[in-house]
């Protein structure tokens, strides 16, 4: 008997022209479908479209307003009390959560490269970014635009503007601002003992007259800043610690510090939402990042 050949047959003309008409007479597979969600921010109604999905996923608020809507029914959500600029860098954390921080380091050092006006809208930006985040119950997103201010603030060597606290004082909700809050305190408390800084300030209109002389005015305008501050420097004190060193704008990279370290900086998660809970362990964020 003569040995089987194991090599295939080589394909013959009309099996590759069967085939290829049978390729072309299948339908081809549908690309997978992505519902979007238009949403208008701003009195001006700033358009965005957001992933339906990864906006339902992020948060509460978002997913009871969309999920009664039919997949193929187009959906619309009108934000008017928010800031444009600021929704974009929410947008850009909704669609790549992981890159974000490196995206926003970014923005920052092209505006400080662009003007100082352009300096001043993506301060204002992380400032309601972080707000959002906040009211939305955002955790992580809350805490990353929390050390993004200090950076930012470290990097340019700013003093908080009396702007920053009459907003936060004025117009926020006392709970959705309580982090940042408690930062500008420390940051006024710093500022008035170490004297201004020379660099510029984040807000023009509040080198007009003297820092210090306007950051004492709001001791008498905003009375929740005032018992706030008062209490701060009582706690410093009580821990043994000076306000002229300790500076807010050093976040060091870690919650359990040495003596020398705690005289010039706050730990990782001083102004962090998980403050209370976390101690001297480490940072959630930087565990499952």
């Amino acid at each position: 008997m003569a040995p089987i050949n194991g090599t295939r047959p080589h394909r013959q003309p009309a099996d590759e022209y069967y085939r290829a008409s049978l390729d072309k007479s299948l339908p081809r597979p549908r690309p997978p479908v992505v519902h979007k969600t238009t949403v208008l921010v701003g009195p001006r109604q700033v358009r965005f479209t957001v992933n339906r999905k990864l906006l339902s996923a992020v948060s509460s608020f978002f997913r009871e307003r969309l999920q009664d809507a039919s997949q193929s029914k187009p959906i619309c959500l009108w934000l008017p009390g928010e800031s444009s600029t600021m929704f974009a860098l929410f947008v850009e954390w909704v669609h790549s959560p992981s890159s974000f921080r490196r995206f926003l380091d970014h923005a920052v050092q092209s505006a400080h490269e662009t003007s100082h006006r352009a300096s001043e809208d993506v301060h204002w930006a992380i400032v309601r970014l972080h707000l959002f985040a906040s009211d939305l119950d955002l955790c992580k997103l809350q805490d990353l635009a929390m050390d993004a201010l200090q950076d930012l603030y470290l990097e340019y060597d700013w003093d908080v503007p009396p702007s920053l606290i009459a907003y936060l004082y004025k117009q926020c909700e006392a709970l959705t601002s309580v982090r940042i809050r408690r930062w500008v305190v420390a940051m006024a408390a710093f500022s008035l003992t170490v004297g201004p800084s020379q660099s510029p300030k984040v807000q023009p209109q509040d080198s007009a007259t003297s820092e210090s002389a306007r950051l004492r005015a709001l001791f008498e305008s905003l009375p929740e800043f005032a018992a706030d501050y008062i209490m701060h420097v009582r706690n410093m004190k009580a821990a043994g610690l000076d306000v002229r060193f300790k500076n807010p704008q050093l976040r060091i990279s870690a919650n359990k510090l040495r003596n020398d370290q705690r005289m010039f900086g706050f730990r990782e998660c001083s102004f962090h939402s998980h403050r209370a809970t976390v101690g001297e362990g480490p940072c959630p964020h930087a565990t499952t990042d």
